[in-house]
């Protein structure tokens, strides 16, 4: 079990798919998507997914 930062497993931490990251912050997936487009989030793109870690959103979005 590898830990992403000696806390909380890395399959606990992982949201895979914009409704994932849309349902965990409570924006629209639109809201997602355009904040994805802008490159205002720390979210990768796998093949045609998105993929975020829960503890960088919270990082990004206490930051703002």
């Amino acid at each position: 079990m590898r830990l992403n930062n000696g806390e909380t497993p890395l399959s606990e931490d992982l949201l895979t798919g914009a409704p994932a990251i849309a349902e965990y912050t409570g924006w629209t997936l639109r809201r997602v998507y355009h904040l994805v487009r802008m490159k205002q989030l720390p979210i990768k793109k796998v093949g045609g997914t998105l993929i975020a870690r829960k503890s960088e959103l919270n990082k990004a979005l206490s930051a703002a």
